[in-house]
């Protein structure tokens, strides 16, 4: 069966936390402020651009409103315009009588449209549609001339008559209408924004109504008066004086950007929109607030990598107290090596997965020490004590456990299936490290080292048992010449196992040390 190989050395980090303990700890204070700087960043950016925005977004609400007003009242104005000549006795009469218009008349009424309210095209359809005035700007045409703006406002045409219809009142020879009231046009006008020969036009289509009570209209449709004013340069340009926009245009085909008023015929798709350069205030917010921003966002993410490299430091400063005080705690403050308490600690978790990862403990006694400590003092025994414990450290493996247990007592953890012939060995090169003349104050001093050892779970696995064989293997080095190493079966005849005898026939000795 292939037993499972541990180091003494990973009990160690077991039962102190580990060498990487400090370095995740600052990885999660840097981690931590790391994301509350990043969430603030966030948060600022976020309420920076949210707010500029939004800033952006009712500005732009508010332009289209403004355009879309405007439109609204340019049309209600040019309905208004009209009124001078569809809302006109002498209109009525022209037409009552058959149909047509006295060409000075006619004349009038164009000059009057084109000089005064500068329309493009005015004209006079009879009760079937037919044109009995055509002018473009102030002159007058044939009546073909009109055909195409007769088809592109039939249905405006018909809306002011169906309006014409539903605010008429009944007189004694007719129909009469009160073209306003309560400051208002009466519902006898139809106006849109049209396409005309490949131009957008404001398009007003009238009832013509008499204007006192003189005068009655017949029963039947009643003639319309039609004006067509181009949107061209001068238009667009009041536009934009007016509502304070860049840019101000009409542009044909689908809407190709935000700041942008569709112009739809008859309910269909748009034809075209109208379009300006937003204010966006949102965005000169950006362009003027924006360095001081980025220079915050730096001032913040700067205070914060001082006081998270602060609170690192101090976070270090405390893991490493923490990291002595524990190894102090934990290890001979002489030596450096482990204490009685931490060998314990070790060993009794090493003896618990002896049965999948073999050990074996060795108990070293320094022999002749007393005699160091009489001739050259306590301070050449605490010299000695310290080299014995950097010549174990070099004779033994680096995944050895060697504690001081107190004076010159000391104990090695071993881990794993090692076999006896190693562990002689090791034990050999342990004595030869020790019995090397060491130089002290005021001459050289030689000792040499006892050393029992017993193996987990081959000699016993419990560790006060394990403990109490290598101290009587110990025992029994010191007895017989010391200066050599004896393991717990060469004190036993070859047909007997210690495991097999009760603990009160293994119970350890009690040591004289020299």
């Amino acid at each position: 069966m292939t037993r499972k190989r541990h180091r003494a050395s990973d009990y160690v980090r077991c039962t102190t936390g580990g060498p990487d303990g400090s370095v995740r700890l600052r990885r999660f204070v840097y981690g931590s402020i790391s994301l509350l700087l990043a969430g603030g960043v966030f948060a600022m950016a976020y309420l920076f651009l949210s707010t500029t925005q939004s800033a952006d977004s009712l500005a732009l609400r508010y332009e289209r409103s403004l355009v879309t007003e405007a439109l609204k009242h340019s049309q209600e104005l040019a309905a208004r315009h009209q009124t001078f000549v569809a809302v006109n006795d002498q209109t009525v009469s022209e037409l009552r009588t058959n149909d047509t218009l006295d060409p000075e008349f006619a004349r009038e009424i164009a000059r009057q449209m084109w000089s005064d309210f500068h329309d493009d095209w005015t004209l006079i359809l009879d009760g079937k549609n037919t044109p009995v005035l055509v002018a473009a700007e102030d002159e007058l045409l044939a009546a073909s001339a009109g055909r195409e703006i007769v088809e592109a406002t039939r249905d405006l045409v018909a809306r002011a008559r169906i309006g014409y219809q539903t605010a008429r009142r009944p007189t004694k020879d007719g129909y009469r209408i009160r073209y306003v009231e309560k400051g208002r046009l009466a519902p006898i006008y139809a106006t849109d924004i049209r396409d005309i020969g490949g131009k957008p036009a404001l398009v007003s289509a009238m009832a013509i109504v008499p204007a006192t009570g003189g005068v009655s209209l017949p029963d039947g449709p009643p003639g319309v008066l039609v004006s067509v004013s181009l949107i061209e340069k001068a238009f667009l340009e009041e536009m934009a004086d007016t509502l304070l926009l860049k840019g101000f245009q009409y542009t044909g085909g689908a809407v190709s950007q935000a700041a942008s008023v569709p112009v739809a015929t008859r309910g269909h798709s748009p034809v075209g929109s109208f379009e300006w350069t937003s204010g966006a205030p949102g965005a000169r917010i950006r362009t003027a607030i924006g360095p001081i921003a980025v220079a915050l966002i730096l001032s913040f993410l700067a205070i914060g990598a001082y006081f998270a490299r602060k609170l690192a430091q101090r976070s270090k400063a405390l893991e490493d107290s923490e990291a002595r005080n524990r190894h102090m705690a934990t290890h001979d403050l002489m030596t450096g090596l482990a204490n009685r308490v931490h060998f314990r600690e070790i060993f009794d978790r090493a003896i618990t997965d002896c049965h999948t990862c073999p050990c074996t403990v060795m108990a070293i006694d320094l022999d002749r020490f007393k005699e160091v400590n009489d001739t050259y003092g306590h301070e050449a025994g605490d010299m000695v004590i310290r080299q014995v414990a950097r010549r174990l450290h070099a004779a033994l493996p680096d995944d050895a456990l060697i504690a001081r247990m107190g004076g010159d007592e000391f104990m090695v953890l071993l881990t794993g299936d090692i076999g006896d012939e190693r562990i002689r060995w090791l034990c050999d090169s342990v004595i030869d490290a020790v019995t090397q003349p060491i130089p002290v104050s005021g001459g050289m001093a030689r000792i040499g080292a006892s050393i029992g050892w017993a193996s987990a779970p081959k000699h016993a696995d419990a560790p006060s048992h394990l403990l109490s064989l290598a101290d009587r293997a110990l025992y029994s080095a010191k007895e017989n010449g010391r200066n050599r190493a004896v393991c717990i079966e060469d004190l036993y005849e070859r047909e007997t196992r210690p495991s097999e005898r009760r603990d009160e026939d293994v119970s350890p000795a009690t040591l004289k040390r020299a």
